[in-house]
């Protein structure tokens, strides 16, 4: 059949019969009928028909409707409407008439295929039924896939509130390898000296160089004795804007961030974890879905994370190479791949960053980090173009201080200020 439009009719006819017959589907039209043709050869044809003496049921109009729809763009499917009683006049290879006398239905569906005989069915349950068994096709239409798609999601949560009550007993050689060694952005591999990471971290946000134009957001984040994150803090005009707190058990791994938005909502991130893998589980007040897993090798390196959204569907997927000495020298995704490189056997921070394009292997953009003094520079660019630049001067202690952000054209984007409340 070919794709372009339908023909979607809604027909009133008078009718005058002057005799009975019990067969609906005839091959002869009633002595003195007025008829209404449907000159559809080869092609679908569907009437929804109704006596115009009651009401169509409401599941008789909402099939119609459905078939309509589904069929709006659909040339070689007829889809009627037919609310008087009508004698029909089907012109297939042979003609074929509908006579709603003597038996009198209510209402019904007509289904053609422009060839044989018609056939009739008058219950709105089996319509589909009738349709999908008399053309051999399923009926998919959008209410189907919208219906299967909400038993999918509905099945996903389910999932996910089992994996949630599921029990795996760790220990403290467990954790210790996984924060170590699993280079996730929750258990990232420590660049920073740990007097860095102690008590309460500020970072004001101002918009020139001398940090007389203060920007309305400042970032917060507090640290444990053993420099792992407790809480991170967004605040807008000096009021609370979104607030993460990390809950960890007696082996420093993360039992679950509870996030609070400005309006009070919160939300929480469950982790659970297993032999190989451990999972994040978002919990809000409506759902429960797994929202990354990240799958570990026997060495407890993330080999692949997926990131899930909140109908279950996995939308994004990299997967993860390391050095002998535990740092990421490859990330592959499905667009493109990252390749890393470091300046000596100490340093865990990349020095230079290159993204290719996985359809042509075209460098996309290249970044590179080194130091001059107590200047961290970093460079984003594709080929010779200028991209970003930061700066980052560090304090006595290797702290960052003040970070300097500039865009492609060399101009102040705007300049962080980094606070250390030892507490």
């Amino acid at each position: 059949m070919k794709i372009t439009r339908n023909l979607i009719c809604i027909v009133s006819c008078l009718l005058l019969l002057s005799a009975c017959s019990k067969k609906l589907i005839t091959n002869s039209p009633e002595p003195d009928a007025a008829l209404y043709e449907i000159n559809n050869k080869e092609e679908v044809t569907l009437v929804f028909f109704s006596s115009g003496e009651v009401n169509e049921p409401g599941k008789h109009l909402e099939i119609y409707k459905r078939f309509a729809e589904a069929f709006e763009s659909i040339e070689e499917v007829h889809v009627l409407r037919i609310n008087e009683n009508c004698a029909l006049e089907f012109k297939n290879y042979g003609y074929y008439y509908f006579n709603n006398n003597g038996v009198k239905l209510k209402f019904g569906m007509i289904l053609s295929n422009g060839v044989d005989e018609p056939i009739i069915e008058t219950n709105p349950n089996n319509y589909i039924k009738a349709y999908e068994s008399y053309f051999k096709v399923l009926f998919n239409d959008k209410v189907y896939y919208t219906n299967m798609r909400k038993a999918e999601v509905a099945k996903r949560q389910k999932e996910s509130r089992q994996k949630l009550e599921e029990k795996f007993k760790v220990n403290e050689n467990y954790a210790a390898l996984l924060i170590k060694n699993s280079n996730t952005s929750y258990y990232p591999k420590n660049s920073f000296n740990l007097s860095c990471l102690k008590g309460k971290v500020i970072a004001e946000v101002f918009t020139d160089s001398t940090r007389n134009t203060k920007s309305i957001m400042q970032l917060e984040t507090v640290y444990d004795k053993n420099g792992l994150t407790k809480q991170y803090s967004t605040f807008i005009n000096d009021a609370l804007y979104s607030e993460d707190v990390y809950y960890r058990n007696s082996y420093n791994l993360i039992d679950s961030i509870v996030h609070r938005n400005e309006k009070g909502v919160k939300s929480k991130a469950v982790f659970k974890y297993e032999k190989n893998q451990f999972a994040i589980i978002s919990v809000d007040e409506k759902d429960v879905m797994i929202s990354n897993i990240f799958h570990l090798n026997d060495k407890f390196q993330c080999i692949k994370s997926e990131t899930v959204n909140g109908s279950g569907d996995v939308v994004l997927t990299n997967f993860f190479e390391y050095d002998n000495l535990g740092r990421i020298i490859k990330e592959t995704g499905s667009t493109q791949k990252i390749l890393c490189e470091y300046k000596n056997q100490q340093e865990v921070f990349y020095s230079n960053l290159k993204v290719y394009s996985l359809k042509d292997n075209v460098l996309l953009s290249e970044n590179i980090r080194y130091k001059e003094g107590n200047k961290d520079i970093f460079i984003s660019k594709n080929k010779d173009k200028l991209l970003s630049k930061t700066i980052s001067l560090n304090n006595s202690n290797d702290c960052t201080k003040m970070v300097y952000n500039y865009d492609s054209n060399k101009k102040l984007i705007n300049v962080f200020e980094y606070f250390y409340k030892n507490e």
